[in-house]
C-alpha cells in the first residue's frame, strides 16, 4: 500500500500523532518524578511511572485522535476520503449483494422488524434486486428457533420477500459469529460480489448501503469499508446516556480515526461492507493452539480480519460521513458489563495473535493494543493507586496522587496540581471539544439547544466519572477470570430493558467484594488513606443501587436529547412500527404448534436420507416418549432432533391428535379448545417452502 496517494499522508499524520503523545507522556512523566516523596522505595517509583508512562500514552492517544477529529471537522473533511474522492452517483446497476444478519437467541421480533425496515427502504428505492438477505442462526434452544422461522415466513409475506430473504439454521455451531458468516461463505459467498454485514440490533437506511456499494465499485483496492454507527432507540436512562455521549461526543473520536488511519482503518464486525472474494481468501480464522486462553476459536475476530485484509495489500477505510448507519447500546449497565466480559476475553487472545501473527501491518498492530488496553488499563489504575498509597505511607512525603495529605513542599505541592490539571485536561478535554465543534457547527439545536447541551454533557460527565470506579473493579476481575481461563458465557444479549427490574446482585459480588476487602485493609494499614480511597471505593460498593437506578426507563425526549428525537430517520421509525408475529394458536409453546400444525409439504431430500438405521430408530424412540410425556420429556436437543425430520414430526402429529383426555397432550387439546380464537398463519410462503427456496439456492 505504500505506492497509494494516501500512505504518504497517512504517514506524516501518524508520525504527528505519536510526537504530540510522547511528548505529553514525557512531560507528565517529569512533573511525575519532581513530585514523587522523599525516601521513596527504589522499585516502587521505578515501577510507579512505568505504569504511569503507559497509562498517560493510552489517554493521550485519545486526546489527540479527539484533537485530529476536531481539525479536520472544522476544516470541512477530510478529502483522502473515500466518500469525498467518489461523486454521488444516480442510477446505474449495482452489483450482486448479500445482506446477512448473523443471530444467536437475540429478540426474534425487534431483530427482524430491523431487517424489514432495512428491505423496504431498498424496494422503496428502486434498488432491491440486486440485494438478497440472508438471516443466520445459531440459536439453539427450539422455542427461539421455531419462532424465527415462523416469523420469516411471516415477513417474507408481508414485505413480499420470495426468493430474497432467506433463513438458516446451523445444525454444527463452531467459532461463533465468525464461523456462522465462514459457514455461509463457504457455500453461498461466490455468488455475491460485496457483504453488507449486520447485527441483530442494527439498522442502515439504503441510501447508506447503496453508497457503499458505490464507494467499493469506486476503490477496487478496497477490502472492507466501515461506517460509523450511531447509538438510537434508548429506553432507559443508561442507554440513553450512551446514546447522548455517541452523538456529542462520537463525531469527534471517527472522525479523528479515520484522519489518522486512512486506509489502515479497523472492522467493528457490523454495519460494513466486505469485498467477498478478498474476504473469503485471506480472513479465514484457525482456532488458537496456545495454552489456557489462548486456545480455541477467536472470539473478537473483527479487529484481526481487518488486520488480516491489510497484510493481504488491501484497504480498511472508516467512514464516518456515511449517514443512516444506526446500532443499539445495551440497555442497562450490567448488560453492558456482561458484554464486557465477553469483549474482555477476546481482546486478550489478541497477546497471543500478536505474537503469532507475521507481517501485521503498524497501524493495525497498534489497533490490537489499543483494544488489549480498553482492559488491561482498569488492573494498571489499580495498580497505580495502590503504589501511590503504597509510597505514601513509607516515604517521608505524600505521593503526587495524595498532595497536602500530610504535609509536603511548595515546590512538590505545584508539581502534583499541574500534573493532575494536564490529566483532566486529557481526560475531560475531548468533551470540550465535543461541545465547541457542536457549537461552531450550530447544532446545538439538535440537542435541545445550547443551555440543554451544555446540562446535559454535565451530567453524563458526572455519571461516567461515577461509574468510572465501577468499571475500573469490573475490568479487572474481568481481566483475572480471563487469564486464568474461567469459563465465561456467550448468550444473547439483552436488548429492549424489560429484565431489569429486579437488579441482577450476583453480577456485582466480586466487584463489591474486592472493593470493601481493599476499603477494609487500607483502614488498617493506613487510615490516613481512606478518604481518598472512598470516592473509589463508594460507588462500587453502591452498583447495585446505581444500575437499578440507570435500568429506569425514561420519556424518549425527557433526558439528554440527541438529534433523532426532532428529527427521525423513516428507517427507525419503520423498525418501530414493524409488525408482530401473531401466534398459530395462543397460549401454546412454539413446540407445541409445530406439532400440531406440521408443514405440510414434502420434507427437503436432505432429510429423507438421514431416516435409516440407528437415526431411524432413535427418532421412532423420541416419538413414542413425546407422545406418552409430552414435549417436558424430550431435551432441547431432543426437540430440536424432532423438528429437523418431518417424518418424524408427522408421525407425533397423528399420535398426538389421537391422545386420550388427562394426558399430557390431552391437555394440550384441552387448551386448544379453550382459545378464543384461531390465528392462521399469514399467506404467501410458508416455512417448508422457505427452507425448499435455500436448498435451491444452494444447488
Amino acid at each position: 500500500m505504500a505506492d497509494q496517494p494516501w500512505y504518504t499522508v497517512a504517514r506524516r499524520r501518524r508520525w504527528l500523532l505519536a510526537a504530540l503523545v510522547i511528548s505529553q507522556t514525557l512531560a507528565g512523566l517529569w512533573l511525575l518524578q519532581q513530585g514523587l516523596p522523599a525516601g521513596a522505595p527504589g522499585w516502587a517509583a521505578m515501577l510507579l511511572l512505568v505504569v504511569f508512562a503507559t497509562l498517560f500514552l493510552w489517554i493521550g492517544l485519545g486526546f489527540w485522535t479527539a484533537a485530529f477529529g476536531f481539525f479536520f471537522l472544522r476544516r470541512g473533511g477530510d478529502r483522502w476520503s473515500p466518500d469525498h474522492q467518489c461523486p454521488e452517483e444516480a442510477g446505474g446497476e449495482l452489483p450482486r449483494t448479500a445482506v446477512i444478519m448473523p443471530i444467536c437467541h437475540e429478540p426474534v421480533q425487534r431483530t427482524l422488524n430491523n431487517l424489514a425496515a432495512t428491505y423496504r427502504e431498498l424496494q422503496q428505492r428502486g434498488d432491491l434486486e440486486a440485494f438478497d438477505f440472508f438471516v443466520l442462526s445459531d440459536s439453539e434452544d427450539p422455542e427461539i428457533w421455531l419462532e424465527e422461522q415462523a416469523a420469516c415466513a411471516d415477513l417474507c409475506a408481508r414485505v413480499g420477500g420470495h426468493r430474497r430473504i432467506f433463513y438458516r439454521r446451523r445444525r454444527i455451531r463452531l467459532n461463533y459469529k465468525s464461523g456462522n458468516i465462514a459457514d455461509f461463505l463457504r457455500r453461498w459467498g461466490q455468488r455475491y460480489r460485496y457483504l453488507v454485514v449486520l447485527d441483530a440490533d442494527s439498522l442502515l437506511e439504503a441510501d447508506a448501503i447503496v453508497r457503499l456499494v458505490q464507494l467499493m465499485e469506486h476503490r477496487p483496492r478496497a477490502g472492507i469499508i466501515q461506517t460509523a454507527p450511531r447509538l438510537a432507540r434508548a429506553e432507559t436512562r443508561f442507554a440513553r446516556l450512551q446514546q447522548f455521549a455517541n452523538r456529542c461526543y462520537g463525531r469527534l473520536y471517527s472522525a479523528g480515526l479515520a484522519a489518522v488511519q486512512l486506509g489502515d482503518a479497523t472492522y467493528w464486525g457490523h454495519n460494513a461492507i466486505l469485498r467477498t472474494s478478498a474476504f473469503m481468501r485471506h480472513c479465514g480464522l484457525r482456532r488458537l493452539r496456545g495454552p489456557g486462553l489462548f486456545s480455541g476459536p477467536v472470539l473478537s475476530h473483527d479487529y484481526i480480519e481487518s488486520a488480516l485484509m491489510g497484510r493481504a495489500g488491501l484497504e480498511v477505510w472508516l467512514e464516518p460521513s456515511i449517514g443512516g448507519s444506526f446500532e443499539e447500546s445495551p440497555p442497562t449497565f450490567e448488560d453492558d458489563l456482561i458484554r464486557d466480559r465477553r469483549w474482555c476475553r477476546g481482546n486478550l487472545q489478541h497477546l497471543w495473535l500478536l505474537a503469532t501473527l507475521d507481517r501485521l501491518r503498524p497501524v493495525h498492530r497498534l489497533a490490537l493494543v489499543t483494544g488489549i488496553l480498553c482492559y488491561l488499563a482498569s488492573p494498571l489504575w489499580l495498580g497505580f493507586l495502590g503504589l501511590s498509597g503504597y509510597l505514601g505511607v513509607h516515604s517521608e512525603s505524600p505521593p503526587p496522587v495524595l498532595p497536602g495529605l500530610v504535609g509536603g513542599s511548595a515546590s512538590f505541592s505545584g508539581a502534583s496540581h499541574l500534573l493532575m490539571a494536564l490529566t483532566a485536561t486529557l481526560l475531560l478535554g475531548p468533551r470540550i471539544l465535543a461541545l465547541v465543534d457542536q457549537a461552531l457547527a450550530r447544532r446545538t439545536t439538535l440537542f435541545g439547544g445550547a443551555a440543554r447541551l451544555l446540562a446535559s454533557a454535565i451530567g453524563e460527565t458526572l455519571v461516567a466519572l461515577t461509574l468510572a470506579p465501577v468499571r475500573m473493579v469490573t475490568h479487572s476481575v474481568h481481566v483475572t477470570r480471563a487469564l486464568l481461563n474461567l469459563p465465561t458465557g456467550w448468550h444473547g444479549q439483552n436488548r429492549t430493558g424489560s429484565q431489569h427490574n429486579r437488579t441482577q446482585w450476583r453480577q456485582f459480588l466480586w466487584p463489591m467484594a474486592t472493593a470493601g476487602a481493599i476499603l477494609v485493609l487500607v483502614h488498617w494499614q493506613a487510615p490516613e488513606l481512606t478518604p481518598w480511597a472512598l470516592p473509589v471505593i463508594v460507588p462500587v460498593l453502591a452498583t447495585p443501587l446505581l444500575a437499578h437506578w440507570l435500568a429506569r426507563p425514561v420519556p424518549a425526549r425527557g433526558w439528554w436529547f440527541v438529534p433523532e428525537d426532532f428529527r427521525r430517520p423513516p428507517v427507525l421509525a419503520r423498525a418501530d412500527a414493524g409488525a408482530g408475529l401473531a401466534p398459530l394458536w395462543p397460549g401454546l409453546s412454539r413446540f407445541e404448534q409445530r406439532v400440531l400444525a406440521p408443514p405440510s409439504a414434502e420434507p427437503a431430500a436432505r432429510n429423507r436420507q438421514d431416516l435409516h438405521g440407528s437415526k431411524q430408530q432413535r427418532l421412532a424412540r423420541l416419538v413414542e416418549r413425546c407422545a406418552f410425556g409430552g414435549s417436558q420429556a424430550l431435551s432441547a436437543p431432543e426437540i430440536t432432533l424432532l423438528c429437523e425430520h418431518p417424518e418424524a414430526l408427522r408421525a407425533l402429529h397423528y399420535r398426538v391428535w389421537q391422545a386420550e383426555p388427562g394426558t399430557p397432550w390431552g391437555r394440550v387439546l384441552e387448551r386448544l379448545a379453550q382459545t378464543p380464537e384461531r390465528h392462521t398463519e399469514p399467506a404467501g410462503i410458508g416455512i417448508e417452502e422457505m427452507e425448499q427456496q435455500w436448498v435451491e439456492v444452494a444447488s
